[in-house]
């Protein structure tokens, strides 16, 4: 299964793939946890040392490395590039069945073609997956490009996080409508730090749509950000890992019914 987690910057999506990848691979699944953010934080929100962290490598930082993956010697873009030794050479082992990958930013300045970093993005989100027990879960850039690109076409789940406010909610409609022209499969609605049902009735008035899962505002987030560890570690009964708990069971469920269908 593949699972995209987007949204407007500082929504909490990082926070949200990390525990959520924890979760899962305490459940037996082997989780890959992608950081496509360029902050790159993902590695310690998921529990694994800043210093192992801070030396593992950027894949995008490699660019002879992309770029003798993607390009031909005609100058043309490979398609399909190579990517099945990708987590090997550059994945971190981290707790619970999770390895992280550092891709970082797909770089915006300078005047040469991004194509082959898009090209190598969408092989990567191609053809990460072995088997049933593998999982894919991908802490997607802020910001529509991607989107436009057609990177995450052909994922199983998006995961458009919003917070209760409006810049959020119009970031996460006009992701939606991205989502509905590359042929996504579904796409829900996660609503982090809310206060109350007040909260989510005026998400669910602005953007149109139930929310498929809502996690309550929850100080200890910010208390695990000031001291630089997992949130899953530090307050494992916390109520944001209580709810995204129940947010693995429901992600479980689609996984469980995803393979009922295809047998």
């Amino acid at each position: 299964m593949k699972i995209v987690v987007v949204g407007k910057g500082g929504v909490g999506k990082t926070t949200i793939v990390a525990n959520l990848a924890r979760l899962l691979g305490r459940e037996g699944l082997n989780v890959i946890a992608i950081d496509a953010d360029p902050s790159l934080n993902l590695a310690t929100a998921v529990g694994i040392p800043k210093e192992v962290a801070d030396e593992a490598p950027v894949l995008f930082d490699e660019e002879e490395f992309i770029r003798s993956r993607t390009l031909l010697p005609d100058g043309f873009i490979k398609l399909n590039p190579k990517v099945d030794d990708v987590v090997e050479k550059f994945g971190i082992k981290g707790p619970d069945n999770v390895v992280v990958l550092k891709l970082g930013e797909v770089k915006k300045g300078g005047m040469r073609c991004l194509c082959p970093e898009y090209a190598f993005l969408r092989a990567l989100l191609s053809h990460l997956i072995i088997g049933k027990k593998d999982l894919v879960i991908i802490d997607m850039v802020a910001g529509l490009e991607p989107m436009s690109r057609g990177a995450i076409r052909g994922v199983d789940l998006v995961l458009c996080v919003v917070e209760p406010s409006i810049k959020s909610l119009d970031v996460a409609t006009k992701i939606e409508k991205f989502s509905r022209d590359i042929g996504v499969k579904k796409l829900e609605v996660v609503a982090n730090k809310v206060r109350d049902s007040k909260d989510i009735e005026f998400i669910e008035t602005n953007i149109g749509r139930k929310v498929f899962h809502w996690i309550p505002f929850d100080t200890s987030v910010i208390e695990a950000d000031y001291r630089g560890v997992s949130l899953i570690d530090y307050k494992p009964g916390s109520p944001a890992i209580t709810s995204l708990s129940a947010l693995k069971d429901k992600i479980l469920s689609i996984l469980q019914h995803m393979y009922k269908s295809s047998s």
